[in-house]
């Protein structure tokens, strides 16, 4: 009985906790990856790595400078694939490092 009881708790808890801003974070982090990945295709994502997501901005961290120029050039239209491919994520700007 104790056990039951214990799981009925941590499932509670577990429940909330992924109701949580946290996990928002977290699968908020998960569909900016996904998109970018749909959105630039396999050389640029080889040559580059989302280092964060806050506040509507995406931090990508860039192998080189080559490929953060040439990012630079194609900067606006990737965010613009984003926004559409990910309208409730409320993506701002992309920032390359």
């Amino acid at each position: 009985i104790e056990l039951i009881m214990a799981a009925k708790q941590l499932k509670q808890i577990l429940g909330e906790y992924l109701k949580g801003e946290d996990f928002k974070e977290i699968n908020n982090t998960i569909s900016i990856q996904t998109a970018w990945e749909k959105t630039v295709g396999n050389p640029i994502i080889k040559n580059s790595k989302i280092e964060s997501f806050k506040n509507g901005t995406i931090k990508i961290k860039v192998s080189n400078p080559i490929w953060r120029n040439e990012l630079s050039l194609q900067k606006q239209d990737i965010l613009e694939k984003l926004k559409k491919s990910e309208p409730n994520l409320n993506i701002k700007k992309i920032i390359l490092k």
